[in-house]
């Protein structure tokens, strides 16, 4: 994935600032604090500069977030990405991670690290489909998913960060092999 890419396929600065009507010296002349939090906080340069760390830490950050059960998600990654000055494209970008179709995969894998985590047996009883007993179940399985959903957050956005910084030298290295040297081209004839 290289650089160029990524800058024809993401929103620039300008852009999403426009589109979320957070333009620097707006009509507004008494913004409220909050707002003008978030103008400064976005109108940095780092959260929108394209680099190996800035993408790697908006991998990460999306990755994570994509694995807190709450709405707003997307907004969420934005705000925490601009924070930490990372990319905050690649960060909304990334929490697509979970989605209808991986929903439910993922929340059988973080139940599975939950359980293996807290030492609880994977099926402790059999299931009823009763109202009331699952209610019951419901009830006990949210220490479980919680720990397995922070755990499974933990790891893919280290590993995120670790592929996405490994893959970035890696391409990094080919290019600056394959570019033509200056004394290649002028040296011995």
């Amino acid at each position: 994935m290289t650089s160029n890419w990524l800058r024809d396929h993401l929103p620039d600065a300008t852009s999403v600032r426009r589109k979320l009507h957070m333009q620097l010296g707006g009509s507004d002349t008494h913004p409220d604090a909050c707002r003008a939090w978030i103008r400064n906080t976005f109108a940095q340069p780092t959260v929108w500069h394209l680099n190996r760390r800035s993408v790697a830490g908006g991998v990460a950050v999306g990755l994570f977030i994509s694995w807190i059960p709450i709405p707003l998600q997307m907004l969420l990654a934005a705000v925490i990405a601009a924070v930490l000055r990372v990319h905050v494209p690649v960060s909304v970008v990334m929490v697509w991670f979970t989605n209808p179709l991986t929903f439910a995969p993922l929340l059988y894998a973080a139940w599975r690290s939950g359980s293996m985590i807290l030492g609880k047996p994977v099926l402790a009883e059999p299931l009823s489909f009763s109202t009331h007993s699952l209610l019951i179940s419901a009830g006990q399985a949210w220490p479980t998913l919680l720990t397995g959903m922070l755990f499974c957050a933990c790891v893919s956005a280290v590993l995120g960060f670790t592929i996405t910084m490994l893959v970035w030298r890696i391409h990094a290295l080919r290019r600056w092999r394959q570019r033509p040297h200056r004394w290649d081209k002028s040296g011995s004839d």
